[in-house]
């Protein structure tokens, strides 16, 4: 029984040791996902850029081989305002509807911006997809839509940032691996004939204990292995600068003159409302000091 006793005793601080070997892994694994990501940013270009975007993703992904990456890109597109709202639509049905990209829809945003007349379009969505399939979805951002010529529709910005998360995928396996071992050490001394029902029950709380964390850290692990699998891709749908954009503050000023127009009233008759009450009092200082004007005249 002794023997038992210092057996379980010594699991105990295995366990220990582990968390604080952990503890240092997670430390390290913290002050490296601290270090700077990699940006790579490309100018704005005309839409025959998509294919130097696909092939430099996957000049990154050969180069980084043996390392897991979490990719985030984010795209521009500059277009008439007309087709804003089309091409949003279309590459949102499209993640949806086509199984062979097996993308996922993560945020999608449309909205109005202006004068109820004269509205701008501005349309964000965002999507995470497998690797192979960024440039066939950001391919099929850039196809025109009826009445559109090649030059109308440009890719304004594009960046891409790629972070580096090998060591946070070692980190888990290894506090996995430790988890498990000492789970599978607690469940054979609960097997040994002889021993007492408080080791039994001290036994069995480790093990319970033990496989909670192995749970949480296998959905830890499930949630890295998704965002690595994937990248995501935001991309903004703006409107192009025309020269009926400049004049806009215009159209704005002459569509509201009626309502300058009545604020400035309101504002006048404020004014003449606010001073009517004090009428009385700037005529008897007015007659007041003509009267002692007067007077003074007189005497003198």
């Amino acid at each position: 029984m002794p023997r038992l006793k210092t057996t379980l005793f010594l699991c105990a601080a295995t366990l220990a040791a582990c968390g604080q070997a952990d503890q240092s892994q997670q430390t390290e694994a913290a002050n490296y996902a601290a270090a700077p990501a990699v940006d790579a940013m490309v100018p704005a270009e005309p839409m025959g850029g998509a294919g130097n975007f696909a092939a430099r993703d996957k000049g990154l992904q050969q180069a980084q081989s043996g390392e897991s990456y979490i990719y985030d890109h984010n795209l521009t597109l500059s277009m008439a305002s007309e087709h804003i709202k089309a091409r949003f639509e279309r590459a949102r049905d499209k993640c949806q509807n086509d199984p062979a990209l097996k993308c996922k829809i993560t945020s999608a945003s449309f909205r109005l911006v202006g004068e109820p007349d004269a509205p701008l379009p501005i349309a964000n969505l965002s999507v995470a997809l497998p690797h192979d399939s960024v440039a066939v979805f950001e391919q099929s951002l850039l196809e025109l839509l009826p009445g559109e010529d090649k030059d109308d529709v440009l890719v304004k910005s594009r960046n891409t940032n790629a972070q580096n998360v090998t060591n946070q995928v070692r980190d888990i396996e290894a506090r996995l691996s430790q988890l498990t071992n000492y789970r599978d050490r607690m469940m054979e001394l609960s097997k040994r004939g002889g021993a007492k029902t408080d080791d039994l029950i001290k036994i069995e709380g480790e093990i319970s204990r033990t496989q909670s964390e192995i749970e949480q850290i296998e959905a830890q692990r499930r949630d890295l292995a998704d965002r690595i699998a994937k990248e995501n891709l935001s991309i903004s749908f703006e409107p192009q600068s025309t020269v009926a954009d400049a004049f806009q503050p215009v159209r704005d000023v002459w569509q509201n003159s009626l309502r300058l127009m009545g604020d400035s009233a309101a504002a006048v008759l404020t004014l003449v409302v606010g001073i009517i009450p004090w009428l009385p009092v700037f005529l008897l200082a007015f007659f007041g000091l003509r009267w002692m004007i007067r007077r003074w005249r007189r005497a003198s």
